[in-house]
């Protein structure tokens, strides 16, 4: 399950964001690591708005992500894969794996870098309709 969702999420990038023959160096250029503040709100009318922060740590091809929800005081961690400028990122509570693995991806979230570092992103939660936006503004 866990290299489906996997080949999913690159499907995803390749798909609308970027030309996946972009190559290795190029695709190495842009490091997310760093501390962001993240505010974010679903698309639903009665969603609320939501704000917190995020760290973002390079780890061996991707990223580790663990963001906190300064409303929900909930700590969601992840992990992500950046290819030029976009970072996608599965999020969540720790849930149990195939082969009894640990992994956290009860969201998917795309993030577009633009040029001053903000990220902007769209995510969508994997088990329901509820879907968003959220920013991440670099503090350090």
């Amino acid at each position: 399950m866990r290299s489906g969702i996997i080949r999913f999420a690159f499907a995803v990038l390749c798909s609308t964001v970027f030309t996946c023959a972009m190559t290795a160096q190029a695709a190495d250029d842009i490091d997310y690591t760093g501390e962001y503040t993240m505010q974010g709100k679903g698309f639903g009318a009665n969603d609320s708005a939501y704000s917190g922060t995020c760290s973002l740590q390079r780890e061996n091809q991707g990223y580790r992500v663990s963001c906190f929800n300064r409303d929900t005081r909930h700590t969601y961690v992840g992990k992500g894969l950046a290819r030029g400028d976009t970072l996608a990122v599965f999020i969540g509570d720790v849930l149990q794996g195939d082969h009894n693995d640990i992994y956290a991806g009860e969201y998917l979230v795309l993030y577009q870098r633009k040029p001053d570092g903000t990220l902007t992103g769209t995510w969508l939660h994997t088990k329901s309709q509820f879907a968003g936006r959220e920013t991440l503004v670099r503090t350090k």
